[in-house]
C-alpha cells in the first residue's frame, strides 16, 4: 500500500468490538492462547514470548474443589475424634467464609484476557462471557493484511459482528481511519451495505 512506503508510516492499529452469539469459547484460556499464538504465525510476526493468556475470576473451580476435599476430611475427622470421645473442636467456618467468598467472585462478570508481545508490537484480547462480547486489538509497524487477523476471529468464537476500526498511524500527520463491519456470513459492510467478502476486499480501499 502507499501509506506503507511513506518515511513517517509507524504501522496499522486494528481495533474490533465484537458481539458473539453465545459464551462458546469466551471463557476458554486454550481458545485464547490458540488464537494468539495463530494470529503472529498467519500475520508473520516475531513472538517476542509465548502468549500470556489468564482467566477472571482466577481458579474459582478449583477453590471450590479444595473446599469440597477439606469439608469432607474436617467430617470424617471429626466423627472419628467424636466416636474416641476427644475434646477437639474441628470447625468448619474457614471453608463457610471460603465458600461464601467464592459465590460473591461469580457474581461478578469473568472473562479472559490475552497479550501477544511480538516485536513488531502486540496483539490483545478481552472477553466478557455474560455479555457475549470481546475486544481485540493488534498493532504492529509492521504492516498486515485486517483479513488475515478477522479470518481468525471469526473461526474461534460464534461471532454476531465485528465492528471494525483500521487506523493507519503516522509520526508527524494524522491517522487514516476507516470503520466497517463483518457479519456472520464473513461478508463486510460500509455504511450499512454490503461491499463484497471477506477474502475479496481491499480494507485500504475505504
Amino acid at each position: 500500500m502507499e501509506d506503507a512506503k511513506r518515511s513517517d508510516f509507524v504501522g496499522r492499529h486494528l481495533i474490533i468490538d465484537a458481539s458473539t452469539f453465545n459464551r462458546r469459547n469466551l471463557t476458554s484460556t486454550d481458545t485464547v492462547f490458540t488464537l494468539l499464538e495463530a494470529l503472529a504465525r498467519n500475520l508473520d510476526m516475531t513472538l517476542v514470548l509465548p502468549p500470556i493468556v489468564f482467566r477472571y475470576p482466577f481458579a474459582n473451580g478449583e477453590l471450590a474443589t479444595f473446599c469440597d476435599d477439606i469439608e469432607v476430611e474436617l467430617t470424617a475427622k471429626a466423627k472419628n475424634l467424636a466416636e474416641a470421645s476427644l475434646p477437639v473442636d474441628l470447625t468448619l467456618a474457614p471453608v463457610r467464609v471460603m465458600r461464601e467468598f467464592l459465590r460473591k467472585r461469580q457474581m461478578e462478570e469473568s472473562g479472559v484476557t490475552g497479550v501477544s508481545i511480538w516485536a513488531e508490537s502486540h496483539a490483545a484480547i478481552h472477553t466478557w462471557d455474560e455479555d457475549n462480547y470481546y475486544a481485540f486489538d493488534a498493532f504492529s509497524c509492521k504492516d498486515f493484511r485486517p483479513k488475515d487477523a478477522l479470518r481468525l476471529l471469526l473461526s474461534h468464537f460464534d461471532t454476531e459482528v465485528l465492528n471494525c476500526v483500521n487506523l493507519l498511524r503516522f509520526q508527524r500527520s494524522l491517522p487514516k481511519v476507516s470503520n466497517f463491519q463483518v457479519n456472520e456470513n464473513w461478508e463486510v459492510i460500509v455504511g450499512g451495505s454490503i461491499v463484497g467478502e471477506l477474502d475479496s476486499v481491499n480494507f485500504d480501499d475505504f
